[in-house]
């Protein structure tokens, strides 16, 4: 099986470079690591004059069930996952009250079949991969059609932090024991039981190959395989996508692969917990906006980001826009001593 994407358009530097010179005006460093966010924002629409601000952010999220949660290495009953989609679908829980609060629309989607025990089986057959893939592309056209201009991409599956844990070890070069995380809450007999299964699940992915539809076929799962794709079309239709856990970690580095690209359309919201986490946004090159520990997935990291950025540039928008509409000369506000950035490290 092979993908034939279409190329990830360049992102536009000379609007990152414009909406960098007018943020000239503001104190150095105003903005913090916002002032880069908004660059990427720019360079993802084309534009630095106008708004800056996203008007239409979307979470969609990506259920499957996956079949080494029978192994008990989740803290939720393998059921949980059709009530966690239940709950999404009906503005029930914390991810759907955050999205409520915060203003960004949801939309479930059902990534593809329930995925085989991948310490002994693959998770996906290549047609079972390639119509996941193809989902989660299919829905990031949707999205951006009906006017999404920012995209959250999460998993919500029992037992998904394995596959995810297996993936890390292959990306990062990580051990088994070293990539296994504590997932949903587990304790420490879970653990050996989910690390052990990651360990054989990794032999058997390292054995197949390392091309990212090999990876996402022997060691991934139907939604893995949808947020890859979706991300991955995101990027084509060049519209910015916030990652904020492992999971959409995971799925950026390899959408990336497959789109080479894709990265630059990448905001990374927080960084979690997880020892990989933070090794995978150096693979990305990007840094992350915050660093809460927000262990909950379903996108909750980047919903709690929103409103920051969306303040951030609704500020620099309406600060601009007065001082480009001052018709009179510009008043002079700094001193022959002032710097346009400045290094704490040289404090």
């Amino acid at each position: 099986m092979t993908l034939d994407l279409p190329a990830v358009p360049t992102p536009d530097l000379a609007a990152a470079a414009t909406a960098a010179a007018r943020r000239d005006r503001l104190p150095a460093g105003a903005l913090g690591i916002w002032g880069a966010v908004l660059d990427t924002v720019a360079a993802a629409r084309g534009a630095a004059i106008g708004s800056l601000t996203p008007q239409r952010p979307r979470l969609v999220v990506m259920a499957a069930d996956h079949g080494i949660a029978d192994l008990g290495v989740s803290a939720a009953v393998t059921t949980d996952t059709a009530r966690r989609v239940a709950d999404l679908t009906a503005g029930v829980g914390l991810t759907a009250t955050l999205a409520a609060v915060t203003g960004v629309g949801v939309r479930v989607v059902h990534a593809g079949p329930r995925s085989g025990r991948i310490d002994i089986e693959d998770a996906l057959d290549d047609e079972q991969l390639d119509a996941a893939i193809a989902t989660g592309r299919q829905i990031a056209d949707a999205e951006v059609d009906e006017g999404a201009d920012l995209l959250i991409g999460a998993v919500c599956g029992v037992g998904v932090s394995t596959p995810v844990s297996v993936l890390v070890a292959v990306l990062t070069g990580m051990e088994p024991v070293d990539a296994t995380t504590r997932g949903s809450g587990i304790d420490d007999a879970a653990w050996i039981t989910k690390a052990a299964a990651v360990r054989d699940a990794l032999f058997r992915v390292r054995k197949a190959g390392s091309d990212v539809l090999t990876l996402l076929r022997t060691g991934g799962g139907a939604d893995l395989a949808a947020l890859t794709g979706f991300i991955a079309q995101a990027a084509i239709r060049r519209t910015p996508v916030l990652i904020h856990d492992l999971p959409s970690t995971v799925c950026g580095v390899l959408a990336h692969r497959i789109a080479p690209g894709a990265d630059s359309y990448l905001l990374a919201s927080s960084l979690s917990p997880e020892r990989g986490h933070r090794r995978l946004l150096e693979i990305l090159g990007r840094e992350p906006m915050t660093d809460w520990s927000i262990t909950a997935g379903s996108g909750v990291a980047a919903l709690l980001v929103v409103p920051s950025l969306r303040a951030a540039a609704q500020a620099v928008d309406a600060v601009l826009a007065a001082k480009e509409a001052d018709g009179g000369p510009e008043r002079v506000t700094r001193s022959v001593h002032a710097i346009d950035a400045w290094d704490p490290d040289l404090l």
